[in-house]
């Protein structure tokens, strides 16, 4: 979260812009069945969006998702090689 000091509910702005991207989109995306490149460019996709969105919003810079969405991108390729290691033995 960013500092911010307390400012009176009056002289509040608020931005109603819906969130993009939500984790059940990102899990939609892990378990398709769609080839690695794909999965990785929709991922790329979702996270360059949710990366866009957290930049206009002043109450949040959108970490927790990001890293979400990393750590999807590197399960994906971490089960992509152990699923190349099984199909070799």
């Amino acid at each position: 979260m960013k500092r911010q000091t307390f400012t009176p509910l009056r002289d509040q702005k608020i931005n109603m812009e819906p969130r993009p991207v939500s984790t059940d989109q990102i899990d939609g995306v892990m378990n398709s069945s769609e080839p690695l490149n794909e999965k990785m460019a929709k991922l790329n996709e979702l996270r360059q969006s949710h990366d866009q969105w957290a930049s206009r919003q002043p109450d949040t810079d959108g970490k927790p998702l990001l890293r979400y969405i990393d750590d999807a991108v590197k399960r994906l390729l971490h089960d992509d090689k152990l699923e190349k290691k099984v199909e070799t033995s």
